[in-house]
């Protein structure tokens, strides 16, 4: 995904933070229904190197849950 961002950018895309994040929300599996939704409830006001942090700490959790 990041990749796609800085593509866009490279080729003159002006993607504000918010754009960003929605990019990367449209991108997720159905998984990830439950981080959107604390997301989108807490009101949280994330960069997208954070966010991609949170949701790298998010998938850890869920894989760890999967795994007997």
């Amino acid at each position: 995904m990041m990749q796609v961002i800085a593509k866009a950018a490279e080729n003159g895309a002006e993607l504000d933070c918010n754009t960003q994040i929605e990019m990367v929300f449209k991108t997720l599996s159905k998984d990830f229904v439950g981080f959107r939704a604390a997301y989108n409830f807490g009101g949280s006001e994330l960069i997208l190197t954070k966010l991609m942090k949170e949701l790298q700490t998010y998938e850890l959790m869920l894989n760890d849950r999967v795994q007997p």
